[in-house]
């Protein structure tokens, strides 16, 4: 993966990459602020680093088009999520067909929050969340018949010791 490929969604994500962009220290305030509170208006942004609202605009609206900023996104802190079911399929699949797997997989499953490429016995890893046992195993049936998927193992999360900052499992 090159460094084109690499996407944040939260600072504490993106670790000495913040390092590494040209911009500068009110810019880098600017994204701190705004990776905790998406929603802050640039009014607020404005008085507490000290400077205008409309520099901020200017600054925020700079930063889109260069491709700083590629949007401002909704975090769920959702009690309700640890009822949910949440899983990591592991798949193995034929690698003539992996592109056609990761598309289906990708275009036909809403449950499916991240899908990776790993290196181990399974090449792929999908993680999803389910509102119950009955759905993911309907979801299990239905990706199981996919062609090109030889093998998978499914691992049900049952507990948490740090919780995940989207889903909040």
């Amino acid at each position: 993966m090159n460094d084109e490929e690499i996407k944040c969604w939260r600072k504490e994500s993106c670790g000495d990459l913040l390092d590494n962009l040209q911009i500068d220290d009110i810019d880098m305030k600017i994204i701190g602020i705004l990776s905790e509170n998406a929603r802050i208006s640039n009014v607020d942004i404005a008085n507490k680093i000290d400077v205008s609202e409309g520099t901020i605009r200017r600054r925020i609206n700079e930063m889109v088009k260069k491709g700083t900023i590629e949007g401002f996104i909704l975090l769920l802190n959702c009690k309700e999520a640890e009822k949910c079911v949440k899983t990591f399929i592991n798949m193995k699949v034929d690698d003539i067909c992996l592109d056609k797997v990761i598309e289906e997989l990708l275009n036909d499953h809403e449950r499916i929050i991240a899908l990776y490429r790993v290196n181990t016995k399974f090449n792929i890893m999908c993680e999803a969340m389910f509102p119950s046992v009955i759905e993911m195993q309907s979801f299990i049936d239905r990706f199981s018949t996919i062609e090109g998927i030889i093998d998978s193992e499914v691992k049900m999360v049952i507990g948490s010791y740090k919780k995940c900052l989207w889903t909040g499992i």
